[in-house]
């Protein structure tokens, strides 16, 4: 049976959100357990974790339909995307406050006595922030493992897939944007090689997991016995998206990116190239998850529809060919 399925803005949203989620986690990590006092050289990418939220909450909004009565979301007691928005929000707040305690480093005179009153709070605001972005990485899976009636998506791999993907995008961007858009001295630089070598050697062992999760997920899919998960399975193994999943994702977004940091050490494809084929492979696993929408009836669905009024035949008509008529 084919439902409506979502669009492009979900699979942005959850690209960026599980993007700036594992940012976050990662950055207060560094700054907080493994090289304390490193906070200002994730200056550029926690900015750039705060955009891609802000991004991916606008591409959220939108694919809901109702832009002015989104802060509904927040008052629903059961709907798993209140968490969603409730996290974004708290990453967002605190991770804001964190990076505003460093905005002193771009010259501007207004912004140092803000730097002092922030300074004790620096912490706890990134603290705060790493959980809920660490929260965000593993919603975004779990918001499609929910959705029972599709069995491609409904399983506990999903959750570990899109994690492991966000940590490593995560890794990615830190990579491109590390001590950007700061002065650093001799002490700094040196730490700032030192942690751009550990998020190189991490994102090697992440890749290497995505790709172990990915592959046992989609060639268990394909030869379950679940019609509509085998189905889905096969179009990724050997149907139309098979160029997409094996040529794009697979080898372009994890294969080549691993052999680019494994082999080309030091080299513009290791330190550039890489990352950017990293990020790519983390979108395109986002798009050929939300358009792979088999779904199958729940129990009782069919029998529910025949039960419906004749006045509804043509809109369940359209909706079960998955065209958006509202």
């Amino acid at each position: 049976m084919k439902h409506h399925y979502w669009e492009a803005p979900i699979v942005i949203y959850l690209f960026l959100g599980g993007l700036g989620g594992g940012i976050f986690f990662l950055s207060a990590l560094f700054d907080l357990i493994i090289a304390p006092g490193s906070g200002l050289l994730f200056f550029a990418p926690v900015f750039f974790a705060l955009a891609a939220l802000a991004l991916g909450c606008f591409f959220l909004v939108f694919e809901l339909g109702q832009p002015p009565v989104f802060w509904r979301v927040f008052t629903t007691k059961t709907a798993i995307i209140k968490w969603g928005a409730v996290l974004l929000s708290v990453a967002m707040i605190f991770g804001f406050v964190w990076w505003a305690s460093y905005l002193y480093v771009l010259g501007w005179e207004w912004t140092f006595g803000l730097a002092a009153a922030l300074e004790g709070v620096r912490p706890i605001m990134l603290g705060v922030a790493g959980v809920a972005g660490f929260g965000i990485m593993v919603y975004t899976g779990v918001m499609l493992s929910t959705l029972k009636a599709h069995a491609f998506w409904a399983t506990p791999a999903l959750p570990v897939l899109f994690t492991v993907s966000a940590l490593s995008t995560a890794c990615a961007a830190i990579a491109l944007s590390l001590g950007g858009a700061v002065d650093v001295n001799v002490i700094g630089a040196v730490v700032a090689e030192i942690i751009h070598e550990i998020v190189h050697i991490v994102d090697i062992v992440l890749v290497v997991a995505e790709i172990t999760v990915l592959l046992i997920m989609v060639l268990s899919f394909y030869g379950a016995g679940n019609v509509c998960a085998h189905e889905v399975a096969a179009r990724w193994v050997r149907g139309k998206t098979a160029p997409l999943f094996w040529g794009g994702m697979v080898f372009g977004g994890l294969v080549l990116p691993l052999a680019l940091y494994v082999l080309g050490a030091g080299s513009t494809g290791s330190e550039v190239l890489a990352p950017i084929l990293v990020l790519c492979g983390g979108l395109l696993l986002r798009y050929l998850c939300v358009y792979s929408d088999e779904r199958a009836p729940l129990p009782g669905e069919e029998r529910f529809y025949e039960r419906l009024p004749k006045s509804d035949a043509e809109f369940l008509k359209a909706w079960t060919k998955g065209e958006n008529l509202y």
